[in-house]
């Protein structure tokens, strides 16, 4: 998104169409829109967002980060994400998030975020439009063409899945699948997998006592060692100094804001 230069550009006009563009998205369901500023602040949202955050209204978040919102282990994915747009301009391509209901149960979004900018300037800001992955419906399939293979690893993580079952869900050949996948997300099918069966592993680490060799059960990976290897790869820490730092705490435990007035 760019930002208008024009000094000629009525602020009530521009204002007017930014509340019609998040109207808009308001009626789509499982799909939200967020505008952050380079603090990253919720500036601007509409309202799916604000709900699934345990808000009954979009102005509630309005000057509130992640921080404020949402427990750290959490927070660390969404404010890494963040940064890396603001800092380098680059926007990131449906990302795999993992987000608290107020209810204490949890969804799998798919989270594209771009920056804001004035011509030729440094990023002010993000803009985010994300979808449910587990809340399938015809819109979030004419989104995009691979939904369906990603939507699969969302819910079938913790099995094995095989490059061929992934391809059959989109109709493509296995090699066909991987060069299409790789190329719209930056990572092969298996990397991706990884990637969502640590944001499962993180979440369980810091929200319940299970030990190791449950928890890589229960999130995909063939044993406590697996887990161990992984996780330090791709993190830099152990499973027990995530769970140190994270887990066990009120904060961790908590899911999300209860509903306000």
């Amino acid at each position: 998104m760019t930002v208008a230069s024009d000094e000629s550009a009525q602020p009530e006009l521009t204002a007017q169409w930014g509340k019609a563009l998040l109207d808009a998205f308001d009626q789509i369901e499982d799909v939200g829109v967020f505008v952050k500023d380079a603090e990253r602040r919720f500036v601007a949202c509409s309202e799916p967002i604000a709900q699934s955050l345990g808000y009954r209204h979009s102005w509630q978040l309005f000057g509130l980060r992640d921080e404020d919102i949402s427990p750290e282990y959490l927070v660390e994915h969404y404010r890494g994400h963040d940064e890396h747009v603001l800092s380098t301009g680059d926007a990131l391509i449906d990302l795999v998030e993992l987000v608290r209901n107020p209810n204490g149960s949890y969804d799998w979004f798919l989270t594209t975020k771009t920056p804001v900018r004035p011509h030729a300037g440094a990023p002010i800001g993000i803009v985010g439009v994300t979808r449910a992955l587990t809340k399938r419906d015809s819109v979030s399939r004419r989104l995009l063409s691979l939904t369906p293979a990603v939507e699969l690893i969302s819910r079938e993580y913790t099995r094995a899945l095989s490059i061929e079952e992934l391809a059959t869900t989109v109709s493509l050949s296995p090699s066909h699948f991987s060069r299409s996948f790789k190329a719209h997300f930056g990572a092969t099918p298996h990397q991706y997998l990884r990637r969502v069966r640590l944001m499962a592993a993180c979440d369980l680490l810091a929200t319940s006592d299970l030990p190791m060799s449950v928890i890589a059960n229960q999130t995909g990976f063939y044993d406590q060692s697996h887990l161990s290897n992984e996780f330090k790869k791709e993190r830099g820490i152990t499973p027990a100094e995530y769970r140190a730092a994270h887990g066990n705490t009120s904060q961790a435990r908590r899911s999300r804001v209860p509903f306000n007035p």
